[in-house]
């Protein structure tokens, strides 16, 4: 039995792209600084590294975007708005400017391993909510959680995609210490994000929530936890 929960972030609806489009422009200021900043660093003497570490930039922001605009069907929360574009993912990436080696010594081999894991990251991340949207478009789909498709190896597998690929874009820095990005962001969602997401979801899918956990045991690392 469906339970009715009041409003909150997760069942907001979106009335308008307003907030998208503060969001946009957000990412493009946060990505032009970046750019430029990693630029000024490596442009000379690591224009490899550059090129690469811009490259996920574009990516990443872009992916957002998309995802923000046209997968997502909530409405983007301040705390989006505010804490995580504004703060949050700054600090990643002026960390990742700040301590990225200045030695263009990113061989072939090692662009290839930490780019297809980036690129992983994103696919898990994006394409499961695409599977999760095209999925919600059909009737069946009303007081029912979805269940199938990517979300079936992890009921969290979105997150996992991002820990995936800021570790990739961590590593491609060349510097251990940004290792902090994707570890911190790991431990935020298990303890935090992941508890607070499904103690609303069990509440609103009741049964149909609790078959998903026996069938998908998974949080967060398929095959893990």
């Amino acid at each position: 039995v469906q339970t009715a929960m009041p409003d909150t972030f997760r069942s907001a609806r979106r009335r308008s792209n307003v907030r998208a489009n503060i969001f946009a422009f957000e990412c493009i200021v946060v990505l032009a600084t970046f750019v430029w900043a990693m630029h000024r660093r490596l442009a000379t003497t690591a224009p490899t590294r550059f090129v690469v570490l811009a490259s996920m930039g574009i990516v990443y922001f872009a992916r957002l975007n998309f995802m923000s605009r046209y997968l997502l069907q909530r409405e983007l929360t301040v705390e989006e708005l505010t804490v995580v574009i504004v703060v949050w993912l700054p600090s990643i990436l002026c960390s990742f400017v700040y301590f990225s080696s200045m030695d263009d010594d990113l061989p072939i081999s090692q662009i290839i391993i930490l780019s297809g894991f980036y690129l992983l990251g994103s696919f898990l991340n994006t394409y499961s909510e695409y599977q999760r949207k095209k999925w919600k478009q059909y009737p069946q789909s009303n007081g029912r959680c979805y269940t199938a498709g990517l979300f079936s190896l992890s009921r969290n597998i979105n997150y996992f995609g991002d820990v995936v690929l800021f570790a990739a874009w961590a590593g491609t820095t060349g510097c251990w210490i940004n290792a902090w990005a994707p570890i911190l962001m790991a431990l935020t969602f298990w303890f935090h994000h992941i508890p607070d997401k499904e103690m609303y979801l069990a509440k609103r899918y009741g049964r149909y929530w609790s078959e998903y956990l026996e069938q998908t045991p998974y949080a967060l690392i398929p095959c893990i936890c």
